[in-house]
């Protein structure tokens, strides 16, 4: 019940208050801590099911125990993380506790180790905002985990009701694994925080062989750990840019609220024989025409072809995110598609020259890997004879 309510409640703490300006991208982290299986966990021998002398239900204590973990992760940009988590703990163990027709065995008369390696994958949620120094997160994660136990006990006779008693058990299972997370990253510098959480980490129970008053016997054990940890978080990247707004211009297109629409193409343009130019925008990565941006160039090349047209000029740009490499292929793209437009609106072809500059022409400057919208583009100018 302890393990579903807390699941529960870190999994309704997904749903609400979303992410400002939160980090877009890769992110690693890692951090050690106390690992601590403490009192509770479940060892049961049953006669029907694991033989031996005779059937017990009890529970172990545990000495407070390690833990370390290493994480790679993906940032969403919208709160949400995604993060592949690896992990080892490990304990000693202090006593196995009591029972009514079961004496137990006491500090001292126990010893040995379980150590668990856990492989989860998380989904997690920022509450962030701007300007936050301190952001809190919850999460959820399911996988694996190899548990490896070393136990063997023994207690001397002496008298009902503490007869001679001796346990071992050990070996190592592969199980599925769930946990809850709880956390809260404090920002060091940029890209780094110091990240300090609450992990409650629950394997499902397997069965290990051993032996009971020197019987074969079977234990089905619980290994659940609460943990506390604490480590660094680091970007490997910057901080994602607030979406862009856009305005609709008078020709149905959408621009950049930066920008400036569109000049209107007016009768005395074309009677003045004057050049028309335009802009045509791209979202960010495409070089597919929008609807808005179809709407423009056939508008152009309507009023183009009422006189006699020179020459025709396309000249296709990028923005700085991505390679140089890729940026130049890609604004050439741009160029094609509106050259195709233009083709499609009748403009004579053999009159239309394409220019690819990539990244080397930006409308506004920007530091590398920045996506601006207003760069991401294909300029026309339309000369007259």
């Amino acid at each position: 019940m302890k393990l579903k309510t807390i699941l529960l409640a870190a999994a309704a703490s997904l749903a609400i208050a979303p992410a400002a300006n939160a980090y877009q991208g890769l992110y690693g982290s890692i951090g050690a801590g106390l690992s601590y299986m403490g009192h509770g966990n479940d060892i049961t021998n049953t006669q029907s099911g694991g033989g031996g002398p005779f059937a017990f239900d009890s529970s172990t204590d545990y000495d407070k125990g390690v833990g370390v973990y290493s994480a790679l992760g993906y940032a969403w940009g919208n709160g949400f993380r995604t993060e592949l988590e690896l992990s080892y703990r490990n304990s000693d163990i202090d006593q196995i506790d009591p029972r009514a027709g079961f004496s137990g065995f006491p500090t001292g008369s126990i010893s040995g180790d379980t150590t668990t390696y856990g492989f989860m994958g998380n989904i997690l949620y920022d509450f962030t905002g701007p300007g936050n120094s301190f952001t809190p997160y919850v999460g959820v994660g399911v996988g694996g985990a190899n548990i490896d136990h070393s136990i063997i006990g023994a207690v001397a006779a002496g008298g009902a009701p503490t007869p001679a008693l001796s346990i071992a058990y050990g070996g190592s299972k592969t199980v599925l694994a769930v946990q809850g997370i709880a956390g809260l990253a404090v920002n060091l510098a940029e890209g780094l925080a110091l990240d300090l959480s609450y992990r409650y980490f629950t394997p499902f129970n397997p069965d290990f062989t051993g032996t009971l008053n020197g019987a074969p016997a079977t234990f089905e054990v619980d290994s659940a750990s609460h943990n506390i940890f604490a480590g660094l978080r680091l970007d490997f990247g910057g901080s994602a840019a607030p979406a862009v707004q856009y305005k609709d211009c008078w020709d149905g297109s959408s621009v950049p609220m930066t920008a400036e629409c569109p000049p209107q193409l007016v009768e005395e343009q074309s009677a003045d024989l004057d050049p028309i130019g335009f802009t045509v925008y791209f979202d960010y990565d495409k070089a597919n025409l929008t609807p808005q941006a179809s709407a423009l160039i056939a508008e152009a090349a309507g009023r183009a072809l009422q006189n006699d047209i020179d020459g025709v000029v396309v000249s296709g740009n990028t923005d700085t995110s991505g390679s140089s490499a890729y940026n130049q292929a890609l604004s050439e793209r741009r160029a094609k598609a509106v050259r195709d437009g233009l083709v499609a609106n009748d403009v004579p072809a053999d009159r239309i020259r394409s220019e690819a500059y990539g990244e080397s022409n930006p409308a506004k400057a920007t530091p590398d890997g920045v996506r601006e919208p207003l760069n991401r583009r294909s300029e026309v100018t339309i000369s007259f004879e």
